[in-house]
């Protein structure tokens, strides 16, 4: 008996060995693709490796230091920065409220007045400009005691 037949047909094997070729060739010759993704694992590798260095310094700078004392400290800043904010705010509450007095006031009757100005390009240096029919602005009265609006 003759053995004629093959066992695995030609052209399974053909695809085969193609295939296998290609992964040789994709190993060796990577894609653009394959680069970047290399590249950038290399550079997550890289901070890793810095913030690794990081925490290192921060625990060899902390390991004699009082943990309590430490939080005890930023606590106290926090507070300070938090009570800064408040008054802050509470500043910016009251000038907000006046400015919306002075509008207000400012734009009820007078709205449709002129200021009129002065030429100063005829007034000779030193010479006194004559006052003008406008009467000088005047600053609202202070906020009430209670207040309008609330931080919180």
């Amino acid at each position: 008996m003759a053995e004629d037949y093959d066992i695995l047909p030609h052209k399974l094997m053909q695809d085969l060995q193609t295939d296998v070729e290609l992964l040789k060739k994709k190993l060796t010759e990577p894609e653009t693709k394959m680069n970047e993704l290399i590249l950038e694992i290399e550079t997550l590798k890289d901070s890793i490796h810095e913030l690794t260095t990081v925490f290192d310094k921060a625990l060899s700078d902390t390991k004699d230091e009082d943990v309590y004392s430490t939080i005890t400290q930023l606590n106290n800043r926090l507070d300070s920065v938090i009570t800064q904010n408040e008054t802050i705010a509470k500043g910016m509450i009251a000038i907000s409220d006046k400015v919306e007095d002075f509008v207000s006031n400012s734009t009820g009757g007078k709205a449709n007045q002129a200021v009129s100005v002065p030429n100063t390009s005829q007034v000779a240096p030193g010479q006194m400009i004559p006052p003008t029919e406008a009467p000088a602005p005047t600053m609202p009265p202070p906020p009430p005691t209670t207040k309008k609006r609330s931080l919180f």
